[in-house]
């Protein structure tokens, strides 16, 4: 029998999920289990089944050190009047499927932009190169 989401809610609402953290929990693991992490899409999916805040779930997996988040892939581009982001972008997503583009107020190093975040880390100066180097 192959795992689902639906499933498994359905199972913990019957333990008292949403209300009972234990039951909230519990789930969460079973999902990291399930994927071998928690993906990045599924505490929304959680919070939407059960007419819970997003924030709850994300609280609870940051409180939780043995719950973790599967890597995200969400490239940073800033969005200042100074980089103009908008076209490396849109080269990331349609060059890169499974990468979700975010755009962020002003990173505050204008001099240097246009400027990125990936995984973590700041880089300036990005172009089409960077975002091919990065995406490997």
């Amino acid at each position: 029998m192959e795992w689902n989401l639906k499933e498994a809610m359905e199972y913990y609402a019957s333990q008292g999920a949403p209300g009972e953290q234990g039951a909230l929990v519990a789930l969460l693991r079973e999902v990291q289990r399930e994927c071998g992490g928690i993906p990045a899409e599924i505490p929304g999916q959680i919070a939407a089944g059960y007419g819970i805040k997003e924030g709850l779930i994300l609280a609870l997996i940051k409180r939780i050190p043995s719950l973790n988040l599967k890597e995200s892939r969400v490239l940073e581009l800033c969005a200042g009047p100074n980089c103009r982001g908008g076209e490396l972008g849109t080269y990331a997503e349609t060059r890169y499927p499974g990468v979700t583009v975010q755009y962020v107020p002003c990173m505050r190093l204008c001099g240097k932009g246009p400027n990125l975040r990936w995984k973590g880390q700041l880089y300036h100066g990005a172009d089409k190169t960077l975002i091919d180097r990065l995406m490997k």
